[in-house]
């Protein structure tokens, strides 16, 4: 091609480049925003500078890891797709070429997702995780996550979901991950016995509408 039409391309994807960067700037901004209500409302929740009632994770919640893939007992008959940790990010899930592996019936009553379900990423990022919305049906889970299911009357999954992230951000896992730890894991048995700060429903209630309405926010960013 002419060296013009070289220049206009170049120039078209400088501006896609610059395009994505302000989308990329928008959401974490939305999340920031997020998260300084969080803060804002709750305190800081790995030293419970409000004093909220703390509890056990398995007092308030049932968790589980997904199944695991044994490549030799894959028949591809009850073949279904299934959410892996690369597939759940920050607050979303990744849904594009999604892996499948077998489920039987047995399989489908215990590992198919539900709305509200909270997938918490076991090993590489501890903790990382998002809320599912129906996204997919049917969809599995796979043993490199747990699925969390909140008992609503005590704890919401948006609350949780943040308090996970809060977590991250300022090292509230650091003791789980080990001091010469390389990759740091989350079994099942350590995160049942994560102690939470439970802070009032009516106050989680509102923090979770202030997520929804910001999440449509996102969805706006990522639609543009």
């Amino acid at each position: 091609i002419s060296v013009e039409q070289q220049k206009f391309c170049s120039s078209v994807l400088d501006k896609l480049h610059k395009l994505i960067q302000m989308r990329q700037q928008e959401l974490q901004k939305l999340d920031e925003f997020i998260k300084a209500r969080f803060v804002e409302m709750f305190g800081d929740v790995i030293h419970n500078s409000k004093k909220w009632q703390v509890c056990l994770f398995a007092e308030i919640t049932s968790s589980r890891l997904g199944k695991m893939l044994d490549a030799k007992q894959q028949t591809g008959r009850n073949s279904y797709p299934y959410l892996a940790n690369f597939n759940v990010q920050w607050f979303r899930f990744n849904l594009e070429n999604l892996n499948k592996m077998d489920f039987d019936e047995k399989d489908r009553a215990e590992f198919e997702l539900r709305e509200g379900d909270l997938l918490v990423c076991e090993g590489g990022e501890i903790g990382r995780c998002a809320v599912w919305h129906n996204e997919l049906q049917p969809c599995f889970f796979q043993k490199a996550l747990h699925r969390v299911r909140c008992n609503h009357q005590i704890i919401l999954p948006d609350y949780l979901a943040w308090w996970f992230r809060y977590n991250c951000d300022y090292g509230g896992f650091s003791a789980l991950a080990g001091a010469k730890a390389t990759i740091a894991h989350l079994p099942g048995a350590k995160l049942k016995q994560l102690q939470v700060a439970v802070p009032p429903m009516e106050l989680q209630e509102q923090f979770a509408v202030f997520v929804a309405q910001t999440d449509k926010s996102k969805v706006a960013v990522r639609k543009y």
